[in-house]
């Protein structure tokens, strides 16, 4: 288990099953594995009382060999290191923009979360690769503990700890979005409209405009402005 996916047993047979929030990102999935495995795309199912997005992959040699260590995939890996890369990140990573003050002064710093993870030895494969196939630098950064989750009658209370694997770079930035990107539009949108921003404004108070005048902050992330250009 990893992340929003799961690999388990059912009558003899093993499936990969994808549970999450995010459509776009489910439907990416499906396509990719129906590519991969020369089947038509594998149906995407809405939970409405969970507001997630669930697909199935019933295909038993595929688990078994997304199973293996990272050791036995790494030639896999090395051979297609964009599209891993690419892979995390549309499933546990984000642009990371920050409007805040530094010395009380408006500062806008952009950064690439590749993956958040409790699990050390992927974030250290992911750098691994991030630093030999690409010539990119990232570090892990500590986040905490996750927050604890409803279970059954009461809450779960997770003691791993969570990381970031982070770019903060310009030059690395930019080189990421070029050479790996994130392959769901809304995050490459985001990383691109970010960069523009940084590149033609700097870090300062008129990046912050800029980028506030067309993004706003909802929830959980940046969100475009309704009618921004």
């Amino acid at each position: 288990y990893m992340g929003d996916g799961s690999i388990s047993k059912q009558r003899n047979r093993s499936v990969l099953r994808l549970h999450v929030k995010d459509r776009e990102f489910a439907r990416r999935f499906s396509s990719t594995c129906s590519q991969i495995l020369g089947k038509k795309p594998y149906s995407v199912r809405h939970i409405a009382d969970r507001d997630k997005y669930e697909t199935t992959v019933a295909n038993t040699s595929f688990c078994k060999f997304l199973e293996q260590t990272f050791s036995q995939l790494d030639p896999y890996v090395r051979d297609h290191p964009s599209g891993f890369l690419r892979g995390l990140a549309d499933s546990d990573g984000c642009p990371a923009i920050t409007t805040t003050k530094k010395r009380g002064k408006p500062w806008f710093f952009v950064q690439i979360v590749v993956a958040t993870s409790t699990s050390i030895p992927l974030l250290s494969y992911a750098r691994t690769i991030l630093g030999e196939c690409f010539k990119l630098k990232a570090t892990l950064v500590y986040k905490g503990k996750p927050r604890p989750r409803p279970y059954e009658n009461g809450f779960f209370h997770s003691k791993k700890r969570v990381f970031d694997l982070r770019i903060s770079r310009f030059e690395d930035i930019r080189r990421f979005s070029r050479v790996v990107g994130f392959g769901l539009s809304r995050k490459q949108v985001k990383l691109e409209s970010a960069i523009a921003v940084r590149q033609s404004f700097g870090s300062g108070e008129k990046a912050v405009e800029e980028w506030t005048r067309n993004w706003e902050h909802g929830k959980t992330e940046w969100v475009r402005r309704k009618g921004a250009s």
